[in-house]
């Protein structure tokens, strides 16, 4: 295994980050669930997609990289909890918007992180992350412009939802 190809602090942050990517999951099971309980079947399913194939793979993602670059993984704790209690579908919608600028915000600590500690190795990673969330930050802005766009017509607007 390849030894100092990442430095200490940026072995940290990384591990912090798989921690947010799972409880990224976490939260959009959580809104899957309550999506179900509304009867908003196709929303309920998107959700749930959205946490098994992407925040799930991001996590795996920065523990290859980690492992590949000759750090230590280390699984955090999930701090919080996750709540199933939504006023309607935009206030789902807003949270996951706000949720995704926050994982914006720490991709951009690990950019920094990286560049302080002259990571090189990590360059590409943190860059396909980075355009990552502006598809993440979009995909779930477009989601709330369609519902508004749609008068709010919650039926209509499950109806056409699908993970891309």
């Amino acid at each position: 295994m390849p030894k100092d190809m990442i430095s200490k602090e940026l072995n940290d942050e990384m591990n912090k980050q798989i921690v947010e990517e799972l409880h990224s999951g976490y939260i959009y099971m959580a809104m899957a669930a309550w999506a179900e309980e509304q009867g908003l079947h196709n929303f309920a399913k998107f959700m749930q997609t959205h946490a098994e194939k992407e925040e799930f793979e991001h996590a795996m993602k920065l523990v290859r990289f980690i492992q590949e670059a000759g750090g230590h993984v280390e699984y955090g704790q999930i701090d919080g909890t996750s709540t199933t209690a939504y006023k309607d579908v935009k206030d789902v919608l807003k949270m996951a918007i706000k949720h995704e600028q926050h994982i914006t915000a720490r991709i951009n600590t690990l950019k920094e992180v990286a560049k302080k500690n002259n990571d090189v190795y990590a360059n590409q990673i943190i860059q396909w992350f980075l355009l990552e969330q502006m598809e993440e930050e979009n995909l779930f802005e477009d989601l709330l412009d369609q519902l508004e766009l749609m008068d709010g017509r919650i039926g209509l607007w499950n109806s056409h939802v699908k993970h891309p």
